[in-house]
């Protein structure tokens, strides 16, 4: 028997679903990804964004994803249409023409979704040149070790050794750090093993401070501190990331409003 999930707070729906159920009710529109279910097997809540993604589309034949249909009616061909009915007929057949065109959208859908179901708008790291000092030590421990095959062997592997090990830790502090916007909130995630975050949500943030200076600035790197009304100081900040001043007009346009994705 197939898992069953009850969704929290919907009055439209207070039956169990199954997962088919929930796809083709995203799939119509009628259902946000955002929205929190209980697996009735398990006792634990879920996004419907995470039981939905990467499934395919039922099939016909499973019986599966029905909801809300009118029954079937049998007209025999001697049988005068009434114009309600066939009014309704070709409403439903619309009504199936535009699902499928939805479902092949989901089944195509290639954009990012964050763990809360909200559509990634955009997500950047850290620039690798915001590591200038670290890259320039890595520079010299790399022509540090070329120098020293000529002397000593065993002191240039160490030397490179340094420089590799210099570079996989940029790496790792760069890949570290995610900043992510979404038409929602914009958010600061870092962390390896245990992952944190800071957030704000686009209606609350008051201000957007884009700072770019010095070596980095010509560099094409800022930063952005993004204050809300709730603090007085800075609640989120993407430090050294490139194109500061796109991403500070792509928050201004959506708390006015205007959807990205149209541009």
């Amino acid at each position: 028997m197939s898992a069953r999930y009850t969704l929290q707070q919907h009055p439209a729906f207070s039956e169990p679903l199954s997962k088919e159920d929930l796809y083709t009710l995203v799939a119509r529109g009628s259902l946000a990804r955002g929205e929190m279910c209980l697996d009735e097997d398990t006792g634990h809540m879920h996004t419907v964004g995470e039981l939905v993604s990467g499934m395919r589309r039922p099939s016909a034949s499973s019986g599966q994803a029905r909801i809300a249909r009118p029954a079937y009616r049998e007209i025999s061909p001697d049988t005068e249409i009434p114009e309600a009915v066939a009014a309704a007929t070709e409403e439903e057949d619309e009504e199936e023409e535009i699902e499928e065109e939805t479902l092949e959208e989901v089944e195509n859908d290639d954009r990012d979704y964050s763990p809360s179901g909200e559509i990634i708008l955009h997500h950047a790291h850290p620039s690798w040149f915001g590591y200038t000092k670290a890259l320039i030590l890595c520079l010299l421990l790399t022509v540090a070790g070329g120098l020293l095959f000529l002397i000593q062997f065993e002191y240039a592997i160490i030397a490179l050794l340094c420089a590799s090990s210099t570079l996989i830790a940029i790496g790792i502090s760069r890949y570290s750090h995610d900043y992510i916007v979404t038409r929602e909130r914009v958010e600061l995630i870092w962390g390896i093993i245990g992952r944190s975050s800071k957030e704000a949500r686009i209606c609350d943030i008051r201000s957007i401070d884009v700072y770019e200076s010095g070596i980095k600035g010509l560099l094409g790197l800022g930063t952005i501190d993004f204050s809300t009304a709730a603090n007085a100081g800075i609640e989120v900040q993407f430090k050294d990331m490139r194109r500061a001043h796109v991403v500070k007009d792509l928050v201004r346009k959506l708390q006015r409003g205007v959807d990205p994705t149209d541009d």
